[in-house]
């Protein structure tokens, strides 16, 4: 179960005790969370990926049957997720540079935009 905030007041959870059920022993303190905690099983899976294939989106493209754009717009869902940023980016650059390296088609770049402008 994945529990990021309080489902009674929506306030942050803080880990506080660690159990190890093949042996019992419990570890009680005040724990602090690690940034992977804030993503869901699936994301992790997709950074997990990410990393096996050293970051190369085309290799990603292929072993998940996706789109590029598909890539592009997970990888910055999982950014957004880990920076706690609701604001989505204004800047358009990477956009603009996966478009002149042909990466992207105009309707892709122009999707992309769109999409990123909403959020």
């Amino acid at each position: 179960m994945k529990l990021n905030s309080c489902p009674m007041c929506k306030g942050e959870l803080q880990v506080r005790e660690y159990h190890c059920p093949s042996c019992e022993v419990s570890f009680k303190g005040e724990f602090e969370s690690s940034w992977l905690s804030a993503l869901s099983v699936e994301q992790l899976a997709f950074v997990r990926l990410f990393l096996m294939v050293q970051g190369n989106i085309r290799e990603m493209e292929k072993r998940l049957n996706i789109s590029y754009p598909t890539v592009k717009s997970r990888l910055a869902e999982i950014l957004r997720e880990i920076t706690d940023s609701e604001a989505a980016p204004t800047d358009f650059a990477d956009i603009l540079y996966d478009l002149e390296q042909g990466f992207v088609s105009v309707d892709e770049a122009i999707n992309m935009i769109e999409t990123r402008r909403k959020q």
